[in-house]
């Protein structure tokens, strides 16, 4: 006869057909054995720890706008603080090992659904959409403090959350980051977009390029009260916008966009005399860097 358990997976129930010792469940794909015994603990409730994690991240959403060089380690603990007691709870429900990986990634499917649904709902006659704000907290916070946590389940999550992500949404990836990936960039002179761009081409710290923007920088930017106010600016927002390019998941091709797109307009300008045209440029760059990453930064965050 036909015989019902639940899916170690999902937790979900799956009849297993007469004549048969095992088959697979139709929800989350784990084998489900007939002589498997339904623990309480892998009884977990997928839909509401999505629904939860959900709420989280709307909650937290204005640490987006809040992120920077002085605010990042706070926020940061913040936040995981807050996933910490949801993680507690899925270790807790997770197999050893078969259906492990099944649930981990029905948890991070039904997380994004609750979050595709959320952003439907609350996008209409926004300026800057939910959804590109979650997507900022997801790739700065949310994974990198999953993989923080000391429950296991913390990074199979986020290595499951992120490539989920890419595969819904490969116009807008993100990378599987870490607190100190982020934190370390703020730290290094990697923090500046010159810099950063530079390295990433194999260029020294001598390079032409380098060279000749810190030549301008001095002789022509910090030569006025408004120059020096834009130095300043840029040494607020850099470090930030670069730690949210090295968490795109195609951060080599975001640098060539910004090489491409910003730095050698600029040193053209530079080379013909043209210093209020690299400055304008130059501002672009740094006050408009979601035309260029896929992360939107608000730039009026506090550093």
């Amino acid at each position: 006869m036909d015989h019902t358990v639940n899916c170690p997976g999902c937790g979900r129930p799956v009849t297993i057909p007469q004549g048969l010792d095992a088959c697979f469940c139709t929800y989350c794909g784990a084998r489900v054995e007939r002589q498997q015994q339904t623990e309480p603990a892998t009884a977990l409730d997928t839909a509401a720890l999505a629904k939860n994690l959900r709420d989280l991240v709307e909650k937290d959403r204005p640490l987006s706008r809040q992120f920077g060089r002085t605010t990042y380690e706070g926020l940061f603990r913040e936040h995981q603080g807050r996933l910490a007691p949801h993680m507690e709870s899925l270790e807790a429900a997770l197999p050893a090992g078969e259906g492990r990986e099944a649930l981990i990634g029905a948890v991070a499917d039904a997380w994004l659904d609750e979050l595709e649904a959320l952003w439907r709902r609350t996008a209409r006659g926004r300026t800057v959409t939910p959804y590109y704000l979650d997507q900022h907290l997801v790739a700065i916070y949310t994974i990198p403090a999953l993989r923080d946590l000391p429950q296991s389940c913390g990074e199979e999550l986020a290595r499951a959350l992120q490539a989920r992500w890419v595969a819904r949404w490969p116009k807008n990836p993100i990378g599987l980051g870490s607190y100190q990936i982020v934190s370390e960039g703020f730290r290094k002179r990697l923090c500046f977009i010159t810099t950063a761009v530079c390295r990433q081409q194999g260029k020294g710290d001598d390079c032409y390029e380098l060279t000749a923007f810190r030549r301008f920088r001095d002789r022509e930017l910090l030569a006025t009260a408004e120059g020096a106010a834009l130095v300043e600016e840029y040494y607020r927002l850099a470090p930030a916008i670069v730690a949210s390019v090295e968490l795109c998941a195609d951060s080599a091709a975001v640098y060539d966009r910004i090489y491409r797109d910003y730095l050698l307009p600029c040193l053209g300008r530079i080379e013909a005399g043209d210093a209020a045209g690299c400055r304008d440029k130059y501002v672009e760059m740094v006050r408009d860097p979601v035309s260029y990453t896929h992360l939107t930064l608000p730039t009026t965050s506090r550093v």
